[in-house]
């Protein structure tokens, strides 16, 4: 049964088609030319409550964020082996006891070679090779997760994608043919929420971020081409092997930010605290939390179900320095004639860096000083950013009221 999916809105075929051939061509970061570019950022908007994730359109307030685009994938020149951080052939040394700690079915550890390794949002994903087959093993804070070895090869033929492992919080990884360039993935019941863009390496992908339930129905993007897979695994169980005390969640503001985290690709959800709750408007609260380096951003407007998601310092170029990091999140969407929602109103969700902050405060000539909102290493800056202008900046400051740094958002 499907609940509350975001609206649907077709992209126009032009830009569709103009979209899957810039894919198809391998997605050049260096093209100068400006519309595929903005194409790119408006496509690859969250749905219903979107942090632009440092993709925001610059300039003026008459550029809206419009969150009922379907999202399939991201139409941008990333290089997904520098945004999942992925490193060939090698695996970190206590990655790899734990899992070799974990295997059951598996060769000796001294038969295993580590293909690659990707990180991203508070889970390790490596993908090895053995005498038996290939497997996968996901580590995070507090679980380990491998799959058993598979003897399994990608089909013959074009554009082949086979899914042999996902985690029960959304890591996912498998096989892909020599010709896929690009790839992302999809859960058919709810793409606008659920999606990831995987790092390809030698013949692999892997996406320690993914997305829950893909055994329920998947779709992969192909180098631009649009396909269902089919046999998609049930999720690893995890073995819970550093086990820590979990969070509080014993106030109405903590219950409702575990809602954020259900459903959600959120490794080890019960240690995220609660940080800010910021009412930003009369119908929206910026709810915050962390753990670790990770951050969980969700905005209540008093829909459900809610949806947290996650960022880490290097994502998050809003206002980034090196004592904070924050990426823009946009809030106050309203609809439009044409039956969409938009919004021109914007704030800075992140993570306080260094221990020694106290304030967050924008400034620009002529205007009044904006502070921030701080709690539990999280802070939320309702101020003017979008509009750009020159002079603005922030500044950070210790419980002394000296100044850490200033920084140009």
């Amino acid at each position: 049964m499907i609940d509350q999916l975001p609206e649907h809105r077709p992209l126009p075929d032009d830009v569709r088609l103009r979209a899957r051939r810039r894919l198809a061509e391998g997605m050049d970061p260096a093209a100068s030319n400006r519309t595929p570019a903005l194409i790119a950022a408006g496509v690859s908007l969250l749905a219903a409550g979107a942090v632009f994730a440092g993709q925001a359109l610059v300039g003026g307030s008459a550029e809206l964020a419009d969150p009922t685009v379907p999202h399939n994938g991201e139409f941008v020149g990333k290089d997904r082996a520098v945004v999942d951080h992925v490193e060939r052939g090698t695996v970190n040394p206590d990655a790899l006891a734990r899992c070799v700690a974990a295997a059951k079915a598996h060769p000796p550890a001294a038969e295993w070679q580590a293909i690659a390794t990707s990180r991203k949002n508070g889970t390790t994903l490596t993908a090895f090779r053995g005498p038996t087959g290939v497997f996968f093993c996901a580590n995070t804070v507090t679980t380990t997760t491998i799959s058993a070895p598979d003897p399994v090869k990608v089909e013959d033929g074009r554009l082949k994608v086979k899914v042999l492992f996902s985690t029960p919080t959304g890591a996912m990884a498998g096989l892909v043919s020599s010709d896929v360039k690009f790839l992302s993935l999809s859960r058919i019941a709810d793409q606008g929420w659920n999606n990831t863009s995987p790092a390809l390496v030698d013949g692999f992908f892997l996406a320690p971020s993914g997305f829950t339930k893909a055994e329920n129905g998947t779709q992969a993007l192909v180098n631009g081409q649009e396909t269902v897979l089919r046999g998609v695994p049930k999720p690893t169980p995890s073995v819970t092997d550093r086990p820590l005390p979990p969070a509080a969640r014993d106030t109405r503001e903590a219950a409702r930010f575990a809602e954020c985290l259900k459903d959600r690709p959120v490794p080890d959800a019960d240690q995220f605290w609660l940080g800010v709750t910021a009412k930003v408007s009369a119908t929206d609260t910026i709810v915050l939390g962390r753990f670790g380096d990770v951050l969980v951003y969700c905005l209540d407007s008093g829909q459900r179900p809610l949806r947290g998601m996650l960022y880490e310092p290097d994502e998050m170029d809003e206002v980034h320095g090196r004592t904070i990091a924050s990426t823009s999140a946009f809030y106050d969407f309203v609809r439009r004639e044409d039956g969409a929602s938009a919004s021109s109103r914007l704030a800075a969700v992140g993570l306080v860096l260094d221990e020694k902050v106290a304030s967050v405060t924008y400034t620009r000539p002529g205007a009044a000083d904006v502070p921030a909102s701080l709690a539990n290493g999280t802070f939320v800056l309702v101020a003017p950013l979008i509009d750009r202008n020159p002079d603005a900046r922030v500044v950070v400051r210790d419980a002394s009221g000296a100044v850490l740094e200033t920084i140009k958002p």
